[in-house]
């Protein structure tokens, strides 16, 4: 529940975030906050969350582990990377069938 409130959801109980939590059952346990922030992003067609933001609610503030993060999640299928030729990431999350808008990374 801690995990899921660092992400902005505070009722995981709701029909809403049904799904999301099924997909979330593939990644370990400390990577729910990250990966609830990114789909709930993309369920809200919001941008894709900043590095800084995943690395507050995964708890560091490195770099390297924010990328090798992103790369497990996406090694297990939980998200697709997309990154444009002018450096803006998009995060699509296939079971959902839903992507972040576009975030410039930097």
């Amino acid at each position: 529940r801690f995990a899921l409130a660092r992400a902005g959801i505070f009722d995981p109980e709701a029909d809403q975030w049904r799904d999301l939590l099924g997909v979330a059952d593939r990644l370990p346990e400390d990577m729910l906050a990250p990966f609830a922030l990114i789909a709930k992003a993309a369920m809200e067609e919001a941008p894709c969350p900043e590095d800084a933001a995943l690395g507050a609610v995964y708890g560091t503030s490195s770099p390297g582990r924010i990328r090798r993060l992103i790369d497990y999640m996406e090694r297990q299928g939980a998200i697709v990377v997309r990154t444009d030729f002018g450096g803006r990431r998009a995060i699509v999350v296939p079971d959902l069938g839903v992507s972040t808008g576009s975030e410039l990374v930097e």
